[in-house]
């Protein structure tokens, strides 16, 4: 578990971070598939890190599965493989294997990270993938031990690059990146009106993943042609905080790492917690009053050796 995630826990109830040093659920949420899917294809090193990035989705659902209410588990799957596919094609272009900064320390704790380095080796880089985006999520993003946390360990400022892949119904996200529309009386391939206005009769709604005969790069030009990226692709800076509040979030994770690292056994429930804004891992741990094991759905972190 990196850093990041169990400040997060802990700030939602100790016992989830508790559990988290130890325990992760079986089953992965479609929404973390997606991201560890992401990074994996950033960091490889094969000469087409979107198939890697797509190939991981289908490792990660076949050897773990899908955490979902599904019923086509298997095309979601899909979806969620091309949708991985494109937005690491995008994001890396032609460009090298991502790198992550070397686990460091915050006041003396070890700190393992969960952000990219910049090759200038200066500047962190993190991937932010939201069903929308706003001013509040943007505050929301830039202040969570994420983005800040890493930040402060390292004394480094960052870059969110933001990557909007629409409402996710019925298993989809709604967005350019995967949805389009075909004009089938001539072939004609759109993902957004440039005039703004919708897609008549004469116009079919497709899924990229649905259709074979459509390849990633032409389905990249489209979306370029059609002025999209500026919406679903852009940059957020994130400075260094001064030498004084970043030294006061420094301490405030030396605190919660130690509070946390110091505890024998799992502080009492927050029930209140354990569904929003996302439904807790352990939820179902806590509300059947047992503790997480191999038996409930449960595996050991030091089990754990998929793309994280």
């Amino acid at each position: 578990m990196t850093s990041a995630e169990l400040l997060t826990a802990f700030d939602r109830d100790p016992r989830a971070a508790y559990w988290l040093q130890h325990w992760e659920k079986q089953k992965i949420a479609p929404s973390d598939v997606l991201r560890r899917a992401v990074s994996a294809g950033l960091l490889s090193k094969e000469d087409d890190p979107g198939q890697e990035a797509g190939d991981t989705v289908f490792t990660l659902a076949t050897d773990r599965g899908l955490d979902t209410k599904q019923f086509e588990v298997y095309a979601q799957a899909l979806h969620l493989a091309s949708l991985a596919d494109l937005i690491v094609t995008v994001i890396r272009a032609e460009g090298p294997p991502w790198g992550r900064p070397e686990d460091g320390t915050a006041n003396g704790l070890p700190w393992v990270s969960s952000c990219f380095l910049e090759p200038s080796g200066v500047r962190l880089r993190r991937i932010v993938i939201v069903s929308q985006w706003s001013v509040d999520r943007r505050l929301s993003e830039s202040h969570s031990w994420y983005s800040l946390g890493e930040i402060c360990a390292y004394s480094m400022p960052m870059t969110e690059t933001i990557i909007v892949v629409g409402q996710n119904r019925d298993g989809k996200h709604h967005s350019p990146w995967s949805k389009g529309w075909l004009r089938t009386r001539f072939k004609t391939l759109r993902v957004r009106k440039r005039s703004g206005e919708g897609f008549d009769s004469d116009w079919i709604p497709i899924w990229r993943e649905e259709r074979d005969e459509i390849s990633r790069d032409k389905w990249m030009d489209v979306m370029r042609d059609d002025g999209v990226f500026p919406d679903l692709m852009f940059d957020v800076e994130v400075p260094l905080p001064c030498a004084d509040i970043a030294n006061k979030i420094r301490r405030l994770i030396e605190k919660r790492l130690t509070t946390l690292h110091k505890m024998k056994e799992a502080p009492s429930p927050s029930i209140s917690q354990c569904d929003w804004p996302v439904p807790c891992a352990f939820r179902e741990a806590c509300w059947s009053f047992t503790e997480p094991s191999e038996r409930n759905g449960f595996i050991p972190v030091t089990q754990i050796h998929l793309p994280a």
